[in-house]
């Protein structure tokens, strides 16, 4: 009776272990994104008509202000058109993304000027790399 009976709690035992090791986990809810601000670039008060743009005014600190942000991965995208520079990146609030901004000195110098706004997409697709 005695081998009954542990027998049978060694089956219950190892039933019950099968069944919650197999029993799946639930996963933790994803957080949502962070929302995208766009940042807009234009010549500020102090661009220099007369200089091309890698002539101006900490123009290298700006570059390396955003090439810094790249290395971080901050940056979700980045373009020119006509004379505007636009940079995407992913902040908290408005007032987080535009500090990422004003942290560029052509910024605070007034080479450039940058406006940062809430960026939503619409339609969703993949910008490429440009081509080197």
């Amino acid at each position: 009776m005695r081998i009954a009976t542990a027998l049978l709690l060694s089956a219950t035992v190892a039933l019950t272990t099968i069944a919650f090791a197999q029993a799946p986990a639930t996963p933790a809810p994803a957080a949502p994104p962070a929302p995208l601000y766009a940042a807009l670039y234009k010549t500020g008060p102090k661009w220099d008509p007369a200089k091309p743009a890698n002539e101006q005014a900490l123009y290298r600190e700006h570059s390396a202000h955003l090439a810094q942000l790249r290395g971080a991965g901050t940056i979700v995208m980045g373009a020119r058109y006509a004379d505007v520079g636009l940079i995407v990146v992913p902040a908290a609030s408005e007032a987080d993304a535009r500090r990422i901004f004003e942290a560029d000195p052509s910024v605070a110098a007034g080479t450039f000027a940058v406006s940062v706004h809430r960026f939503s997409v619409i339609y969703s697709g993949f910008v490429g790399t440009p081509p080197k």
